[in-house]
């Protein structure tokens, strides 16, 4: 491993490539068009000094010309390497690699590991797991830290959009301890995880196949319900007229729409100043308003930074209730209140809804707590809000909730099946059956 300092930023950073100049992208991009500019004005200046034609151009105002290149400004950079789309933004380096500084030295790791940065890794090496940070996405140091069976007091590892290795030895080494792994990608998507070897239970299959969905959903409906009111009690009255209309509802579609309408008030409960160190940030930025990103029109590719902070801590939210219902040996896309989609854990978001409001609470306590400055964040060019990766692991875990949260949510839920699977179904062939 070779440390070295990049002459973008100034930081020192670690690389396996001697040869390397940057620290990160960002810098590299900044870098080059930083040259690229400097070359153009040298030249053009040295054509002006000796064409005879135009006046004679002063030295002191070519110097000041170029001087005026060596400071922070950020650069509109359009990478022609082949890089991907979130890498071409407009960004100062410098800045950018103080973020990265900033958010890892307020990373607090106790029972909660996270790896961020390119070539991170995750391997078994004389019976202990290896866990080594990537060193590519930020100025923050490599390590490697090591872990004992039995010893380790660790619950999660958290694995953020990076490009690294994982060995199959590490998965096992991980289940046989019981530590959940997630996989997120640099768009908030949970895309593994991992839980131990758990038996399918048919018995609780065959209640989720048979028990009436509506009633399901009402329940599930009920329960996000209390829980905002809970988190919001100033809530309590403009939410309780909806618990009337969810116990008259026949059909799934009439408790979707009580869903939305209840959930624009809560959102807008949440309304707020946000606190920035600059004073040019985007007036959208300078407060939360609405969840529904501009481009999307639901949650996904945020367009506002609370947006981006919240995607993340549903992704994690989201695999450990998947994690709990695999566990419990539930179909996790056998949903109700969510339709039936192909591809889709519509169980998974069916039972995250009671719990999202606590992950609300925990997240924006945090987002007015803090002074936020622009290379927090990066914007692609179609207008999608990425944090730095640094931010993302502070972000996933606060927003880890205790395993005990989770088991109770699906514990209810299961109690709820097997009390509804008491009535007698009325099936297609028009038999009835006890469940």
């Amino acid at each position: 491993m070779h440390y070295l300092t990049c002459p973008q930023c100034q930081s020192e950073f670690a690389t396996k490539d001697k040869r390397a100049k940057y620290c990160s992208k960002p810098c590299s991009n900044s870098g080059r068009a930083r040259e690229k500019q400097r070359l153009v004005i040298k030249t053009t200046s040295s054509a002006k000094k000796f064409n005879p034609i135009n006046k004679t151009v002063p030295i002191a105002e070519i110097n000041n010309s170029v001087s005026t290149l060596d400071d922070d400004r950020p650069f509109d950079v359009t990478p022609s390497d082949g890089s991907p789309t979130y890498i071409q933004f407009t960004l100062n380096g410098k800045e950018y690699a103080e973020s990265g500084k900033r958010w890892a030295a307020e990373t607090k790791e106790k029972d909660v590991i996270t790896l961020a940065g390119n070539g991170c890794s995750l391997q078994v090496d004389k019976g202990q797991l290896v866990l080594r940070s990537g060193f590519g996405c930020s100025t923050v140091p490599d390590r490697e830290r090591r872990f004992s069976r039995g010893v380790h007091a660790i619950r999660a590892i958290i694995v953020l959009n990076t490009t690294g290795s994982l060995s199959t030895a590490a998965i096992q080494w991980c289940a046989d301890q019981r530590i959940a792994l997630y996989i997120l990608d640099r768009d908030a998507n949970l895309t593994a995880l991992t839980h131990p070897h758990t038996p399918h239970v048919i018995s609780l299959r065959r209640l989720q196949y048979l028990v009436e969905p509506v009633a399901l959903a009402k329940e599930i409906l009920s329960r996000k319900l209390k829980a905002c009111q809970r988190i919001k009690p100033e809530l309590a009255e403009t939410l309780t007229p909806f618990f009337a209309s969810i116990g008259k509802a026949e059909a799934l579609e009439s408790l979707r729409l009580f869903e939305a309408r209840a959930a624009i008030i809560y959102w807008t409960s949440w309304n707020s100043a946000i606190k920035w160190k600059e004073k040019d940030v985007p007036v959208e930025w300078k407060s939360f308003t609405q969840r529904a990103s501009g481009i999307s029109g639901k949650g996904y590719k945020a367009t506002h930074p609370v947006n981006a902070l919240l995607n993340y801590a549903y992704a994690i939210l989201a695999g450990q209730v998947e994690r709990v219902l695999q566990i419990a040996g539930l179909d996790v896309a056998v949903g109700s209140l969510h339709s039936d989609q192909d591809g889709r854990a519509s169980l998974v978001f069916d039972l995250m809804e009671p719990l999202r409001p606590q992950v609300d609470r925990v997240i924006f306590s945090w987002v007015a707590a803090q002074r936020w400055r622009r290379s927090d964040f990066v914007v692609d060019r179609q207008g999608v809000i990425r944090m730095h990766p640094q931010l993302a692991r502070v972000v996933v875990t606060k927003a880890l909730l205790p395993d005990g949260v989770i088991r109770d949510e699906i514990n209810a839920y299961v109690g709820l099946l097997k009390r509804l699977g008491d009535k007698p179904l009325k099936l297609a062939t028009q038999q009835t059956l006890n469940i």
